[in-house]
This record gives C-alpha cells, sequence and structure tokens, in this order.
C-alpha cells in the first residue's frame, strides 16, 4: 500500500496557491496587547484560514468580544487557560484542550500560566484587528507590559467585526 502511494505521479494544478511551509520561529511576527503572535496561515498566504500560534503570558487575558463574521477555534499547546462564553459557562484546560466558538458567540479568555495556543479564524476579522491595534514585533517574545490604547483598539475593532463587551464575567 505504501508502495502506491509513493509512484503515484505528481500533480500539477496552473495557477495553483503554492504550498505553505514555515519551521519552527518562522511566520510573521506581531505584537498585540500582551500576545505575541506568529502568523504561519492567512489570505494574503493564499489560505482559506488564518492560523497562528501566538503565546501569553500568565494572567494575559483577553475582553469579552464577539466576532461577527468568523468563527474561532483554540488548541492549547503548552500551559493552562480558561475560556467564558456567552452563556457563563467556564472551561479550564491545558495542553490537548480544544475548544471550537461560533462566529457570533460572545467569549474571551484569561490565561492561568505561560500558555501557547494554535488560533484559527476566517481570513478577516482577528488578525487584521491585531495588525491594526499592535504592530510588527521588535523580537520574536512577549511583548514587554503596557498598557493598551483603548481608543485604537476599539477603532481597530469596529473595522474588523469584533464587537468588545467589556471585561470577562466573573
Amino acid at each position: 500500500m505504501n508502495e502506491a502511494l509513493t509512484q503515484a505521479p505528481a500533480i500539477s494544478t496552473p495557477n495553483a496557491t503554492p504550498a505553505i511551509v514555515l519551521r519552527p520561529g518562522e511566520g510573521e511576527a506581531v505584537w498585540f496587547l500582551d500576545h505575541f503572535i506568529t502568523v504561519k496561515a492567512d489570505a494574503a498566504k493564499g489560505a482559506p484560514f488564518s492560523l497562528s500560534e501566538i503565546a501569553f503570558p500568565a494572567g494575559a487575558h483577553t475582553p469579552f468580544h464577539r466576532h461577527q463574521g468568523e468563527s474561532e477555534s483554540f488548541y492549547v499547546l503548552e500551559g493552562e487557560v480558561t475560556f467564558v462564553l456567552e452563556d457563563g459557562r467556564k472551561h479550564t484546560g491545558g495542553a490537548g484542550t480544544f475548544l471550537h466558538v461560533p462566529a457570533g458567540v460572545a467569549h474571551g479568555f484569561q490565561t492561568d500560566s505561560f500558555t501557547r495556543m494554535i488560533v484559527i479564524t476566517g481570513q478577516v476579522g482577528f488578525l487584521d484587528l491585531a495588525r491594526d491595534a499592535g504592530g510588527p514585533a521588535e523580537r520574536r517574545e512577549i511583548p514587554p507590559p503596557a498598557a493598551p490604547d483603548l481608543a485604537k483598539l476599539d477603532a481597530a475593532a469596529a473595522r474588523h467585526g469584533i464587537d468588545l463587551l467589556g471585561p470577562l464575567p466573573e
């Protein structure tokens, strides 16, 4: 069976989007709030989705928010995180935990330790917000602590279809 797979001819598709191959530590580096984002795939690279590896310090949290036009999925690689959904449910998990949030469902999270996650979203929305309200990372590490520019964050969220709903519910 393996022999047949290795002998199959390569398929060539004219004008096809090239494959995306990135090694550890490669990809666009973005600082957004206290997140260090490494963009692995997005529309600019020809992917029909956005996939990022994101590192967070212990105690990092998002505002409670809702994506109007894109779903968001999280896969925890390292650390522990507590997700909060709009119905008040909380889900705490470590490495191997997966959570999918459909478009329109309010959510947020807080990290309970240093955390790394894979985050998958649509082609537009979260990554555009992060680039707009954040910026290129100066180094490939979590950004230094700084107060968020809330006016900049609010404006970017409005431009990219994300409703900021306030702090995470208790």
